[in-house]
């Protein structure tokens, strides 16, 4: 498959070309453009910044260690663990087919893609098993276009306009969700333990272009 970038005049007349194309820098992570936004279930309309947050049980309680002494436990410890959780709009950069183009003040872009994107959840934190629970109850309480992968397929052209004071690096990819969770849950004999699991997610939606600092 090939991609051309279709470099648009800029205010400064310079031209951006497919040669300044490359892999977008793992040093810091690209965020969703201003503008961007998603509709939840409920209708709310959240953009690149906002966060929502919702909470939910697990289904069994956390499995005891075999064989293991405990003496009397507290009842907390045969409850299913808790998790709270905060999602934001997160921009997922396309790692298989990877492009990206630095933009000074007024500069612009125009990508020409086509054929087929996938992208896939990654968790941090936890096992994948917690994770796919995770983005099953955001798809419920949060947005009914999230999940655990998601495959793009046509053709479309993405553009980008640098209207801030400072350059940035353009990126190729979709907006998802990062879903930021704590988990809770308790030890025998009574001891609470807590941990932090992040899942960023793909949700069904056009290719777009997202912005990085390096």
């Amino acid at each position: 498959m090939t991609r051309t970038a279709l470099p648009l005049l800029t205010a400064a007349t310079v031209l951006l070309t497919a040669s300044g194309a490359g892999a977008a820098d793992s040093d810091d992570e690209p965020v969703p453009a201003d503008g961007t936004t998603i509709v939840m279930n409920d209708g709310t309309v959240v953009s690149a910044g906002d966060e929502t947050d919702f909470a939910f049980e697990g289904d069994e309680p956390e499995p005891r260690p075999a064989k293991t002494p405990f003496g009397s436990v507290c009842p907390e410890v045969n409850q299913p663990p808790t998790y709270t959780v905060k999602g934001k709009p997160y921009f997922l950069a396309d790692k298989d087919e990877p492009q990206s183009t630095w933009l000074l003040p007024r500069q612009s872009v125009s990508w020409e893609i086509s054929g087929s994107h996938t992208f896939t959840f990654d968790v941090t934190g936890g096992y994948e098993a917690e994770a796919k629970i995770i983005v099953a109850k955001a798809k419920v309480k949060v947005d009914v276009k999230i999940g655990n992968s998601w495959t793009w397929t046509g053709s479309q052209r993405v553009t980008d306009t640098n209207n801030t004071s400072k350059g940035y690096r353009a990126v190729l990819g979709q907006v998802g969700w990062k879903l930021t969770s704590v988990k809770t849950w308790y030890a025998p004999p009574c001891n609470k333990k807590t941990k932090t699991i992040i899942v960023r997610a793909p949700r069904k939606g056009d290719m777009s272009i997202g912005r990085q600092k390096s």
